[in-house]
């Protein structure tokens, strides 16, 4: 049985990814800082197979008990890990409070990057193991109310093209998807000068069946949404100024 380790899965994006694996007839690993919600799924039928803990990616300790945790569990199989978890604070970056910034750096770039380096041996010893790192839509150009958040997905972005490289060697595939804004709960914690122009019109099952399909076909990165993947090919052939006009006329629209 082939074994998928998921943070951030409580809820969203994760918990869908979590079930879209499950549905394939996967083991999953739930983790969380809300382990208790984690455990309770276990009492679905989907999460028969499932094991169920805490992690909080901003520490090391908790992310190698996690994984080791996960590993006693699935004989030390490791097939896919989705580096899911993620936080977003939205508005002026002059009035954000230093937590909220640290908070985006710390699980948007330090828990993926730890996750990843923690992870390593047991993907290794998996063959044709997979990571997939949950990136944005905000990586294509850096978003005005996003600043941190968006920056922190351009480093995902640079992070997984360097390990999809580095890792070919030991049969790990790197990859990862980039929604536009979702309809969770981080999805409409959007400023809402954002929400004039971007409409909320993609579902957590959505993104759950195109990392599945990435997985399986083995594929480096996927644009998700019409409106998302225009704009992705006119960034790559726009001038650098075309493409800051055009960013900025995405934001004042509406």
């Amino acid at each position: 049985m082939k074994s998928v380790f998921v943070t951030g899965a409580a809820q969203g994006i994760g918990l869908a990814i979590a079930k879209a694996f499950a549905a394939e007839g996967c083991r999953v690993g739930l983790f969380d800082v809300n382990e208790d919600k984690c455990r309770s799924l276990l009492d679905e039928p989907e999460f028969e197979h499932a094991i169920a803990g805490y992690c909080d990616v901003r520490e090391s300790t908790s992310i190698m008990r996690a994984l080791s945790e996960f590993a006693a569990e699935s004989d030390g199989r490791l097939d896919v890990l989705v580096n899911n978890a993620g936080v977003l604070t939205a508005g002026d970056f002059a009035d954000q409070t230093p937590e909220q910034i640290q908070a985006m750096l710390d699980v948007n770039i330090k828990g993926l990057t730890m996750t990843a380096h923690a992870a390593f041996p047991w993907l290794r010893d998996t063959p044709k193991s997979a990571v997939v790192n949950l990136c944005s839509a905000s990586s294509i150009h850096g978003i005005p109310l996003l600043a941190v958040y968006s920056a922190s997905k351009f480093y995902v972005d640079g992070f997984t093209q360097a390990l999809n490289l580095e890792w070919e060697e030991h049969d790990i595939f790197v990859t990862s998807v980039k929604p536009p804004v979702i309809n969770t709960t981080m999805g409409h914690q959007l400023d809402p000068r954002h929400l004039k122009s971007m409409t909320i019109s993609m579902e957590a099952d959505e993104v759950a069946l195109a990392v599945v399909d990435l997985v399986k076909q083995r594929r480096l990165h996927r644009v998700l949404g019409r409106t998302t993947r225009v704009w992705y090919w006119l960034d790559r052939f726009l001038s650098s100024k075309q493409r800051r006009a055009f960013t900025a006329r995405l934001l004042s629209s509406g």
